[in-house]
């Protein structure tokens, strides 16, 4: 009749009832598994550290040290120039043995070492050379090698000190431990991670989601150089280091240098690239030449996933045959914006997210699985390499500068790096990105992982024996919600 609205149709009248019965049941179900799970009172994240747990330091954070003050860095000046020892390990692979001291040196100073060497009981004296790294940009400090080789006389050398010839005097000299003392082929770990730099951190969540993938994966071992952090980070941090998984390296230049926080000197003004992080890498590197059989270079917020198996003891035995033993394996850049919210495609199931997680400050990795498209402009934009260290001489932030053998880019259909940040390329619309569900793969062994190091290290609340488990609920509420999902994609074709 004119004027009037038409009336729904029967069919498309049942239709929306029923999604409107269903919808109101899963947020009951949500609503009630949500209250279970947040029984206990909300605690601040300044109230979850461990109790052993040093008294929280004064800046602009509240961080605190994430060792005892005593232990914190303490890089060796030489005297009479501006140069700063880090650390110093033997060096068997050239054609006479030698050792190898990581330092930081300002670029135009023009300087003449002496290395004092004590070799068993003995003080013995030879000149050394230094070599700046090629990676600088442009700021005045670099990294360097400053080599001291061993002397006939000395097989060994357990301590070395190094001065200018200028220096007029060896008095108040400081001594570096030489590492690195004997090559061995039995590693204590398989695969070492290494994170550089880490500073006025407080991604806590993908922290942990970072670190219980990496154990997925079969890395035992990940190295950390912090400059600063969160309570939660600290908490976090010390829980891994009880557990052994996590070898923490403190990393402050404040003493010493004023340290950019970025890569290109005119706009991030300071005296050494981003917060000394190519020293910290070949320091990583040197550290577990003779400890890992592998070395990956890469930071909190990136993931090298394999695709066609699940773990990397999997995946670099594939590699080695395809590309050759002892390269630089470089993994393609894939970056998940965590500034698009998007659901998956209809046909697959929403991830399964705890709801404990709502106390932990940082980014849920789980919920953005959508990459930015691979551009020629940005094919090998932040690629991250994995490593067998003793065939590497110089690491640098993407990639190696020297090694022996070189590096091979790695078919992104074998595996690819997930880099899970702000967007690369901000004007992209939602609908341009892709979707990839390869991390969802880890989802049911990675959440209960990281909800349990979450309790263990005081960030979330311990369960409750006493209430029931409310994982089915929120999974039979997930599988409901994942049919209407389904049911309106349908209905909206028709």
């Amino acid at each position: 009749m004119a004027g009037h609205q038409q009336l729904p149709q029967p069919k498309r009248f049942r239709r929306l009832l029923c999604v409107s019965l269903v919808m109101v049941h899963v947020s009951i179900l949500l609503f009630w598994s949500y209250s279970e799970t947040h029984s206990s009172p909300s605690v601040s994240s300044d109230q979850h550290h461990s109790s052993s747990a040093p008294p929280p330091a004064q800046g602009p954070l509240g961080c605190q040290p994430l060792v005892p003050r005593q232990a914190e860095p303490s890089f060796v000046a030489v005297n009479g120039t501006k140069t700063l020892l880090i650390s110093a390990y033997t060096e068997h692979r050239t054609g006479r043995k030698e050792v190898r001291i990581i330092a930081v040196v300002l670029r135009r100073e023009a300087v003449k070492y002496h290395c004092l060497l004590q070799c068993q009981g003995q003080l013995q004296q030879v000149r050394g050379s230094s070599s700046v790294h090629a990676d600088h940009f442009d700021f005045e400090y670099g990294t360097a090698d400053i080599m001291c080789p061993l002397p006939a006389a000395c097989q060994t050398a357990s301590r070395v000190a190094v001065l200018s010839a200028a220096a007029k005097s060896e008095d108040s000299m400081t001594f570096l431990e030489v590492k690195n003392q004997r090559k061995s082929d039995s590693f204590a770990h398989n695969f070492t991670v290494c994170f550089s730099v880490m500073f006025e951190f407080t991604n806590v969540l993908q922290l942990v989601q970072s670190l219980e993938m990496l154990r997925l994966l079969g890395v035992s071992r990940v190295v950390v150089y912090v400059s600063s952090c969160s309570r939660q980070t600290w908490a976090l941090l010390n829980h891994y280091t009880q557990t052994g998984l996590v070898e923490v390296i403190p990393w402050s230049w404040s003493r010493y240098l004023n340290v950019s926080r970025g890569f290109i000197p005119s706009q991030h003004p300071g005296d050494i690239h981003y917060f000394g992080q190519i020293p910290a890498l070949n320091d990583c590197v040197y550290r577990y030449m003779y400890q890992s059989r592998y070395v990956a270079l890469q930071d909190v917020d990136e993931l090298i996933l394999p695709q066609t198996v699940d773990s990397w003891s999997e995946l670099l035995p594939i590699l080695e045959k395809k590309y050759g033993a002892d390269k630089g394996y470089m993994f393609e850049n894939n970056v998940f914006p965590i500034t698009i919210h998007k659901l998956p495609p209809a046909s697959t199931a929403p991830p399964l997210l705890s709801p404990t997680w709502h106390n932990v400050t940082g980014v849920n990795i789980l919920a953005h699985l959508y990459q930015e498209p691979i551009i020629k402009e940005t094919y090998n934009w932040n690629f991250k390499v994995i490593v067998n260290p003793r065939a590497v001489f110089t690491p640098t932030v993407h990639g190696l500068l020297k090694s022996q053998k070189g590096c091979a880019w790695v078919d992104r259909t074998i595996a690819r790096m997930y880099h899970t940040r702000p967007a690369k390329q901000p004007n992209l619309k939602a609908k341009q990105l892709i979707y990839d569900d390869r991390l969802l793969s880890f989802s049911k062994r990675l959440i209960p992982a990281v909800n349990t190091t979450l309790r263990q290290s005081g960030l979330i609340p311990q369960q409750n024996t006493d209430r029931h488990a409310v994982g089915p609920v929120v999974e039979k509420s997930i599988k409901l919600w994942t049919r209407v999902h389904n049911w309106l994609h349908i209905a909206g074709t028709n």
